[in-house]
């Protein structure tokens, strides 16, 4: 059971607990929500107060590790897995397990619970989910005369025909994430925290970096993919110059802001793969840095603010899925309109979620690997190894980075 905070003062002398929050900007279009989140913690645990902290996506890395180099770190932090995963390599994040009980940690879905784990340790708490659905422009498509892909494979025939008939550009994967790792996943191969080589076999990597090269050598991808990120192609797909996407529903109400005139050509679907059991989860979460003074108020904060009710009410603000499956039984996420593409991609992403899993789980030295693995990727591609070569170079590659940080197979 959940350590639970007095709920009145005892004769006025009970001491003020103030837990520091930080999330990754969701200000100011949270700002209600959280703040009535916020007020509503407090007064159920009187003793004490949430200090809200909002910052920027791209400084959130810096701030915290400054943050713990200084002994100044939050009582709260809202990570993605990869950077919480860094954190957790150091100890410098509170075990939930040992704060919360088993009816608590079941509330959540039970791979992304898992996937907040390294070395046997479990080092947060999962809120708000997302998964990757297919957003087609039909328009492109039908001037190809072509079907749209049922898996990543197809793409490379799909593509090379987009290119030929119609001059544009069918996928977009981008090397500036996690993407070309989650690939590999999603097409059959593993990666885990089994050292040296993290789980890959020479088959299975062989099978992407031919994947990639096929993909480049057809034309199904812009010769661009290999410089530019996921912003260019959103970019390219806005202004008609690419067929499909392969992201996170929210990202739907940015087209029909900036480019109406395609609404009409769109169809959304599953992610190619998805019905292989292989949809990938995209987690956020929350975590307890141990420079904490007020570890069980910081965690009666977190299991509060990712309840089921408050995940919920933060869906209806916001267009993620929430990390307890019970939430998903309200009917706000019904489809109540058949023609809205949003609520088709929110259905297709809810089902992917109940099906899938976190395809990438967190590694020790995960920004060394992903380095690795995208050079790697992207000389195959061009042709300037061998794929045969190309899979030997990235798996000793990973060897050789699990070797020089001291760590032990498990």
């Amino acid at each position: 059971m959940l350590w639970q905070a007095h709920d009145e003062r005892s004769d006025g002398d009970v001491d003020i607990v103030e837990i520091e929050f930080w999330t990754m900007q969701l200000s100011p279009i949270l700002d209600g929500y959280i703040n009535s989140s916020i007020t509503a913690f407090e007064q159920s645990h009187p003793h004490v107060n949430i200090k809200w902290v909002d910052v920027a996506w791209a400084d959130m890395e810096r701030k915290l590790l400054s943050s713990v180099a200084a002994g100044t770190a939050p009582d709260v932090a809202n990570l993605n897995p990869q950077f919480a995963s860094k954190l957790a390599e150091f100890n410098a994040l509170e075990d939930p397990t040992r704060y919360l009980g088993a009816e608590t940690t079941a509330l959540y879905h039970a791979g992304v619970w898992r996937s907040n784990q390294l070395n046997g340790r479990y080092f947060g708490i999962p809120w708000y989910l997302s998964t990757s659905v297919a957003i087609y422009n039909t328009s492109i498509f039908d001037e190809a005369n072509v079907p749209f892909p049922a898996t990543l494979e197809d793409i490379i025939e799909i593509g090379g025909i987009i290119r030929e008939k119609a001059g544009k550009y069918t996928y977009f994967p981008s090397f500036d994430g996690g993407e070309p790792m989650e690939n590999y996943v999603l097409m059959g191969g593993d990666i885990r925290n089994d050292l040296p080589a993290y789980g890959l076999t020479d088959a299975s990597v062989e099978k992407l970096l031919r994947y990639y090269a096929g993909l480049y050598e057809s034309g199904a991808v812009p010769p661009s993919v290999l410089i530019e990120g996921h912003q260019k192609a959103v970019d390219l797909f806005q202004s008609g110059e690419l067929a499909m996407l392969l992201i996170g529903m929210q990202m739907l109400h940015t087209i029909r802001l900036n480019a109406p005139e395609l609404v009409a050509d769109l169809v959304v679907r599953p992610h190619p793969n998805a019905d292989q059991g292989r949809a990938n989860i995209a987690a956020m979460n929350l975590v307890v840095p141990t420079q904490t003074q007020h570890p069980q108020e910081a965690f009666a904060f977190i299991v509060f603010i990712t309840s089921p009710e408050r995940q919920t009410e933060m869906a209806r603000h916001v267009p993620i899925i929430p990390s307890t499956p019970s939430s998903l039984e309200d009917r706000f996420f019904d489809i109540t309109d058949p023609r809205d593409n949003f609520e088709i991609a929110r259905a297709h992403s809810i089902e992917q979620i109940r099906g899938g899993a976190v395809l990438l789980p967190p590694l020790t030295n995960y920004s060394r690997l992903r380095t690795a693995f995208i050079q790697h990727t992207q000389r195959a591609m061009l042709a300037e190894v061998s794929v045969e070569e190309g899979a030997k170079n990235l798996i000793d590659d990973w060897r050789t980075i699990s070797r020089m940080s001291g760590a032990s197979p498990n």
